[in-house]
């Protein structure tokens, strides 16, 4: 059970201001794109219903840093998972540090809190041969089916996050020089290279377009001719998974992290492999190199013979 579930009256008009003004700082000033904004308001949200409704806490400026570990521990007490915890700090860390700006708390009550120790899981992916299965599966028939050939073609060619392969537009995509231009968070943005197996497939779908767009043009649609958003590619995707049968969870997020391990595998260097995932740290990155340990563990205990 969520917060919202457990703390349903909504937080103060006060707060919803402080909320909005909030989320436009995210939007305007640091470019978050909007699945990253709804997620922190929906941390920031519940805090402040937690602040309000449990602590009796009528206004951010009494939030000290007792409550934020009060906060925490009914996060616990909840069932919440380490890296959603920590991603709600890391949320109302952002907040706190934008309403000391405005002038609204005295004191940033985030300052000097450790954040929550990630647990840390190896992330999960799809052998080659599982990848090339479900690839094979998403048959180039007609406008919606090449549209879905060379939105998976594109996704594993890529590695993009699911937002950032919705917010393509079609001047994003060079298909002579084979590179994409992604903006990824923050704003920043990045050229991947695509291999031809993607271009291909991206020409053949736009020529179903018989070139009604413009660079500004959407390059993926949905059946209304607006751009396919993050929700409907995660639905089509549901989709081929559960056509696949593939015995493991598998996400748009999956395809990226079976993106960045067959580069690995292949003998891609983890920077190289860093700049196209977008990640600001190498140790982001550095992940990979425990996925591809694991296996190498276990192809070594089933074949060595001295094991």
């Amino acid at each position: 059970m969520n917060l919202k579930e457990l703390l349903p009256k909504p937080v103060s008009e006060r707060a919803r201001a402080h909320l909005a003004a909030f989320k436009a700082h995210l939007i305007g000033e640091r470019g978050f794109p909007q699945t990253t904004v709804a997620a922190y308001a929906t941390d920031v949200d519940e805090f402040l219903r937690f602040a309000e409704q449990r602590l009796n806490l009528g206004d951010v400026s009494l939030v000290n840093r007792a409550a934020v570990r009060g906060f925490v521990a009914e996060l616990q007490k909840a069932g919440y998972r380490r890296t959603s915890m920590s991603r709600k700090i890391s949320a109302l860390k952002v907040f706190f540090r934008f309403m000391a700006r405005r002038g609204v708390v005295p004191n940033d009550p985030l300052r000097y809190l450790a954040n929550v120790k990630k647990e840390k899981r190896l992330p999960v992916f799809l052998t080659a041969e599982e990848m090339r299965e479900l690839l094979e599966l998403v048959r180039p028939e007609g406008a919606t089916g090449l549209r879905n050939r060379a939105l998976l073609e594109l996704l594993y060619a890529s590695g993009l996050r699911i937002s950032e392969l919705a917010s393509l537009d079609v001047g994003d995509v060079d298909v002579y020089e084979g590179v994409i231009s992604v903006t990824g968070k923050g704003g920043k943005q990045r050229l991947v290279p695509v291999g031809d197996p993607a271009i291909r497939a991206l020409r053949a779908y736009l020529e179903t377009r018989r070139d009604q767009f413009t660079r500004d043009s959407a390059l993926f649609l949905n059946r209304s001719g607006g751009r396919l958003g993050v929700r409907g590619i995660r639905k089509a995707f549901a989709t081929w998974v559960r056509r696949a049968a593939l015995r493991k969870r598998v996400t748009p997020h999956t395809i990226r992290h079976t993106f960045a391990t067959h580069l690995l595998e292949a003998g891609c260097d983890l920077r190289s492999i860093q700049e196209m995932l977008g990640h600001e740290s190498l140790s982001t990155t550095n992940i990979y190199t425990h996925v591809t340990t694991e296996r190498l563990r276990h192809v070594y205990e089933k074949t060595h013979p001295r094991r």
